[in-house]
């Protein structure tokens, strides 16, 4: 077949070593520009990898749904948890510490 055009195979990258490269690029502190051009890389194949594996290990079977927070007094009666990313819920009144985790519960399945 002169004259057609065939579209070069690319490498086939398994998970595992998509992340070292990753991890390679984080060490690096370059911009993923530079670090994919000096790798031999698109840096589109790059931000394809951190997308894939992030969603991967968002659907991954067994891990935790669980986030850490923090349940702290403040002066009057309420409750007030403190999210890791610094979103705060305040339960004022009468609160009980099952109706915060009720609304949490909530929330999380929106």
């Amino acid at each position: 077949m002169s004259g057609a055009r065939r579209r070069r195979r690319s490498r086939r990258w398994s998970p595992d070593e998509a992340r070292q490269v990753l991890a390679e690029l984080s060490r690096s502190g370059q911009p993923a520009a530079r670090f994919a051009a000096e790798h031999g890389l698109g840096v589109e194949r790059l931000y394809r990898w951190q997308r894939r594996l992030r969603a991967s290990a968002e659907r991954a079977p067994g891990s935790p749904r669980f986030a850490e927070v923090t349940v702290r007094s403040i002066p009057a009666p309420a409750i007030e948890l403190v999210l890791p990313g610094g979103a705060a819920l305040r339960l004022a009144g009468p609160s009980r510490v099952e109706d915060a985790v009720s609304i949490l519960s909530r929330l999380q399945a929106r």
